[in-house]
């Protein structure tokens, strides 16, 4: 099973909201078909072909918990 499976299991099923990077938060989007549209400023701006787009800051190494659930909300 690949890292970026391992990754969208762990989201899905809500496990360890907390300990997300913005990194593996991409890794996830990426493999769903995201695609990095812009950059503005420390502020990743994510799109998919269907017009979802979600928005993530990189302050620091891991993200708030709040954009995880924004993410599980899009992908189920």
């Amino acid at each position: 099973m690949s890292k970026a499976k391992k990754l969208l299991a762990k989201l899905l099923l809500g496990q360890a909201d907390k300990s997300f990077s913005v990194d593996e938060a991409a890794l996830i989007l990426a493999h769903q078909g995201f695609t990095l549209d812009f950059i503005a400023g420390s502020h990743h701006t994510f799109r998919h072909a269907d017009g979802r787009r979600v928005t993530l800051p990189k302050h620091g190494k891991e993200i708030k918990p709040h954009y995880i659930k924004t993410i599980r909300g899009m992908l189920s």
